[in-house]
């Protein structure tokens, strides 16, 4: 139990933060001459770092319109390597145990599971001045103690999670670029499409992309297929399922913005549809998104609707969401009060010859639906309040989170997180009430590069659960522990 060093990286966040000294950092010049900071404009707070790696800029290194303060990290960003071409390197350990108990509402055995999940990745980002570059990034996840059945998106040993190469097609002054290769990809406010930041083995796709990025427009267009993670061998990419599409966000209204979106799949895997019936699938989602702030005030609202065929069977259906807060900036914490509302339709008739199920595609359900992972955003109707407060600025943010959760149709099945269908009463006897859940979380930033997370959820069952097998409430407790450079 805990047998991987874990901690040689947290020795390596704690010891930056102390080696630190009034007028330089370790790995800085003491003979290098001082900047004239009456030449700086700007003044940026760094490291930055993100959860796409690859957007993070160190450009500003190298700037003198830039004012900022020396980082210990800064001998590995930005590297000159003559040529004008310059090598960024970075990465991350995250540590996190989990134990659950009755994560299958009594339905499996042992009920309780505690286990630790570790994960290391490392990249290099190479850049060519602004016409070319070449991302790569290796992760190594491991779970450890697992009594219930390993799960696949635990445990990647020693694999490529990222390589890519962007080229600048129209040259380094139009910002339209190509990138082929493995990618992370992350659209909106991830529902429909994400990496997965919270499982221990991030999703990834391989194909092409092409993007572009503007004061007012940023466009994106791929074709790619995800990669299937394979604990024996390295991951390949799924031969047989596509997914391209294109994604569309106006910046143009100051403190809001708006996304359209169309994405498509054509999955010729045999797989089974709300019917029963077995065959490929073809799926569109066109979709819409806007969001924004007006004072203490943020909103956001999404529709998207879906058509295609599954297995012979027409497919129509729907979502929309609504999300919304109010921050009480001049009271102590400064808490913010929020409300959301989710909305996915299922399969009325398991016998018409229609899909009415709602295709989650490849979100993060984890951020909106349950921390638990027990509910996805298929066939569900999901009412959530939640409290956020910062008992320490900036520092320190607490949340608490309240769900409730109905089936939209009765007749189809409850579905996870991960998309894969649980109970079901074809006849729609058991009623639509589901259950409800309480996330308690408590995250702490303890310098630039380390943070904790520690977590509670428990999940009371109802009606549809109690009349379709075991019924035994779940509970879920975690801590994490995560350190990037």
């Amino acid at each position: 139990m805990f047998r991987h060093p874990f901690y040689c990286f947290s020795l390596i966040g704690i010891y930056g933060t102390l080696c630190t000294y009034p007028s330089m950092t370790l790995g800085q010049d003491a003979d290098a001459p001082i900047a004239d900071k009456t030449l700086s404009t700007k003044k940026v707070n760094h490291p930055k770092f993100l959860n796409l790696r690859y957007d993070e800029d160190f450009s500003y290194l190298d700037d003198a319109a830039y004012e900022y303060e020396p980082d210990l990290f800064d001998p590995l960003k930005n590297i000159d390597l003559g040529n004008d071409w310059n090598l960024t390197l970075g990465g991350e350990f995250r540590f996190r145990m989990e134990s659950e108990t009755n994560k299958g509402f009594g339905a499996t055995e042992p009920a309780n599971d505690t286990f630790q999940l570790y994960r290391y990745m490392l990249h290099a980002d190479f850049k060519y001045r602004k016409l070319m570059r070449v991302f790569v990034q290796g992760v190594a996840a491991f779970d450890e103690d697992r009594d219930l059945a390993l799960r696949g998106i635990d445990e990647n040993k020693w694999d490529l999670q990222q390589l890519f190469v962007d080229l600048r097609v129209l040259g380094e002054d139009l910002p339209l670029t190509l990138r082929v290769g493995r990618q992370d990809l992350s659209y909106g406010n991830q529902r429909f499409v994400s990496p997965l930041e919270w499982a221990n083995t991030r999703r990834r796709f391989d194909g092409v992309k092409l993007f572009a990025k503007g004061k007012t427009w940023d466009v994106d267009m791929f074709f790619v297929k995800p990669v299937i993670v394979q604990r024996k061998q390295h991951d390949r990419y799924n031969e047989d399922f596509d997914f391209y599409g294109a994604y569309v966000t106006y910046k143009g209204i100051p403190n809001h913005g708006l996304d359209m979106f169309a994405f498509a799949i054509n999955n010729t895997n045999k797989t089974v549809n709300p019917n029963g019936k077995v065959g490929d699938t073809t799926r569109y989602t066109l979709g819409a998104r806007f969001w924004g702030k007006h004072g203490p005030l943020d909103c956001e609202a999404e529709i998207a609707g879906q058509w295609g065929t599954w297995a012979g069977d027409t497919i129509q259906a729907w979502s929309w969401t609504i999300d919304g807060g109010y921050t009480f900036a001049e009271v102590d914490w400064k808490p913010r009060v929020g409300v959301g509302f989710d909305w996915a339709s299922g399969d009325e008739n398991a016998f018409d010859g229609k899909v009415g199920t709602f295709d989650q595609l490849f979100p993060l359900g984890h951020k909106y639906l349950g921390f638990m992972d027990l509910i996805g955003r298929q066939n569900v109707n999901a009412v959530n309040v939640n409290l956020t407060a910062w008992p320490i600025a900036k520092k320190v943010q607490a949340r608490v989170a309240y769900h409730t959760f109905w089936l939209n149709d009765e007749h189809d099945a409850i579905y996870s997180a991960g998309g894969g269908a649980g109970r079901r009463d074809i006849f729609g006897n058991s009623g639509r009430e589901i259950g409800h859940e309480l996330d308690l979380t408590v995250a702490l930033k303890m310098d630039k590069y380390q943070s904790m997370l520690f977590g509670y959820s428990h999940f009371w069952d109802s009606t549809v659960i109690e009349q379709t097998g075991p019924s035994q409430d779940a509970n879920l407790f975690y801590v994490q522990y995560q350190m990037k450079f």
